[in-house]
């Protein structure tokens, strides 16, 4: 499809030019992030790199996509959702409970138009399983942003994963969502790249989760006899592995399930000296190994049962390894980007 390469570089472009009067709108109106207990930056950044990356994605998927299907409507607004309820927490805060209703409801609303998953054969347990996997994916790539350039990163490399998946599928809808993430992680990472100048927020940071979750969804819709959904599990292996492992963490010391910590596998790396280029190159190598994985599976060359197997046992390995269920940070309420369980649970 000539049209996905068109789609990269339309959303790259409109991202990375928005990006500096995004800047000047944030030093116009003092939207920082500062930096705090759980944070790992010195000083204040501007916050609202998502709204250069909503106008790359909708600029991209609107050109490309056809807006007469009540179905491509329907998702474009459930991104637009996510995107703008984490845009008022960059600038005002919201509770997290909310957000996290706002994020169950975006996989009702694609359970409800065909993209769901069908685990248990039971339409109710399956909605339950499809809101919860949403917020996850989510919430998991709110957590990745807590380093420079780690989940625009990650998100380049997964979103090119399903855009290999799409060239096998013949799937227009998902190459192109996929290339507009491609491209708008891209043009992101011009100011997100360590060291960074600008920080995605949450509005960034949803955006690539609610993306990514609905491209895992379309994966097994296009043919649910032949595309298991262990491809995308192996995909977002590495970002799925530390927001369970934050889960674990809180329900082991009995906190809330919304108290942040500095606790996540990066967090341990750089309090072992691990700089952060270093710990942007491991993730990053490890994540290729895994779409790597996936896409093998997917095309029948690996086992997913053996791609699966090795991809939990290495991430069951590194956790050990890292001990991130260990209680090293005391519980701390907060607000603040990248450091609590996803934008719903900070």
């Amino acid at each position: 499809m000539p049209n996905q390469y068109y789609c990269v570089l339309l959303a790259f472009l409109v991202c990375a030019a928005l990006l500096p009067a995004v800047k000047r709108l944030a030093r116009r109106f003092h939207l920082f992030d500062p930096p705090g207990p759980l944070k790992i930056h010195s000083g204040p950044i501007a916050r609202l790199g998502g709204i250069a990356m909503a106008a790359g994605l909708l600029a991209s998927s609107g050109v490309f996509l056809p807006l007469t299907s009540w179905k491509t409507v329907m998702f474009l607004f459930v991104f637009s959702t996510v995107w703008t309820v984490g845009l008022v927490d960059d600038v005002r805060g919201l509770p997290s409970y909310f957000r996290f209703c706002i994020q169950m409801a975006a996989g009702a609303s694609f359970w409800f138009a065909g993209w769901h998953l069908g685990w248990f054969g039971t339409p109710l347990l399956d909605l339950g399983a499809t809101c919860l996997f949403v917020a996850l994916v989510i919430n998991a790539f709110n957590l990745l942003d807590g380093m420079d350039g780690l989940a625009a990163s990650m998100g380049l490399l997964i979103s090119m994963g399903f855009l290999m998946l799409s060239a096998r599928a013949s799937d227009a809808t998902e190459a192109i969502m996929a290339a507009s993430l491609l491209g708008v992680c891209a043009g992101v990472l011009t100011a997100n790249a360590p060291p960074a100048t600008i920080f995605m927020g949450d509005s960034g940071s949803t955006l690539i989760g609610v993306v990514l979750a609905f491209l895992s969804l379309n994966w097994v819709r296009i043919e649910p006899a032949n595309h298991s959904m262990i491809v995308p599990l192996i995909f977002l292996g590495i970002p799925l592995a530390d927001v369970v492992l934050a889960v674990l963490r809180r329900a082991r010391r009995r906190a809330r399930l919304f108290d942040g910590d500095r606790s996540h596998y990066y967090d341990i790396l750089l309090r072992r000296r691990w700089t952060v280029g270093r710990v942007l190159e491991v993730s990053l190598g490890a994540t290729c190994a895994l779409v790597l994985a996936g896409w093998l599976s997917a095309r029948g060359i690996l086992s997913a049962g053996l791609a699966a197997g090795i991809t939990l046992a290495g991430l069951a390995g590194a956790a050990y390894f890292l001990g991130s269920l260990q209680l090293e940070s005391k519980p701390t309420r907060n607000n603040q980007q990248g450091t609590s369980l996803g934008s719903a649970l900070d």
